[in-house]
């Protein structure tokens, strides 16, 4: 993936979760969801929380997360581009 399509990638999930959350933890869940496609872990959603409760923004909680090993590795498996806009993401 070129810098350009990674950062917009970046662009297109902050975009969708802003949209659609009206907290931070419906927004980390729904990250969750759409970057990693799993619930997330109360650990790691208890992390993030106090990440962004210490001054972290929501753009640099979602650029971690897509530098993250754990998706870099879902990435690479796929054979095709996700298209984060026309993921179905579950109620917050």
């Amino acid at each position: 993936m070129t810098p350009e399509e990674a950062q917009r990638r970046e662009s297109n999930i902050q975009k969708t979760l802003s949209i659609h959350a009206q907290s931070d933890k419906s927004y980390l869940w729904m990250a969750y969801w759409v970057i990693f496609e799993r619930e997330a872990d109360p650990d790691g959603l208890e992390g993030w929380l106090n990440d962004i409760k210490a001054g972290l923004n929501r753009a640099d909680v979602i650029q971690k997360m897509v530098e993250s090993s754990e998706f870099q590795t879902r990435l690479s498996g796929e054979a095709s581009s996700v298209y984060i806009l026309d993921q179905k993401l579950p109620p917050a």
